[in-house]
């Protein structure tokens, strides 16, 4: 499989509301920076939680896990850090330099701090001012 994955689960027991939690924020976060991604729900089939507990080298891993291609990126804890160090690029693309989202180019301007991801490649639109705008004549009315 390629691209980036979320292992999810649709359903949980009363004891695990923090994994409803944990998967909305880090789907919230994703869809917030516009990274696209693919939602596997592993109460569909028993092969996906297998799948997923073999990426992440744990038999009892839960989600949410994060995978990008077949390499695996880490849980909820590794995202939330990656996340809050401004590092999520890295934390995602760690194992896949193909990732699909934004890959900076040479030419691209190197982001600001506390900035990351495409948006750093939008044109900058200038303030505009009473003072930078043309001089123009006052347009005169005939009177009523």
């Amino acid at each position: 499989m390629s691209g980036l994955r979320v292992y999810s689960t649709s359903v949980t027991g009363s004891r695990e509301v923090s994994i409803k939690s944990q998967q909305s924020e880090v789907t919230r976060i994703l869809d917030g920076k516009r990274i696209q991604y693919q939602l596997v729900d592993i109460s569909q089939d028993n092969a996906l939680r297998d799948e997923m507990r073999a990426l992440a080298g744990n038999p009892k891993a839960t989600p949410p896990q994060i995978v990008n291609g077949d390499q695996y990126c880490g849980d909820y804890e590794l995202f939330v850090e990656a996340v809050e160090q401004n590092t999520l690029q890295e934390f995602l693309n760690q194992a896949c330099p193909e990732f699909p989202c934004w890959t900076p180019s040479p030419h691209s301007p190197k982001p600001s701090p506390g900035h990351e991801g495409p948006f750093e490649q939008l044109p900058v639109i200038p303030i505009l001012t009473l003072e930078s705008l043309p001089q123009s004549r006052p347009l005169l009315l005939p009177p009523l």
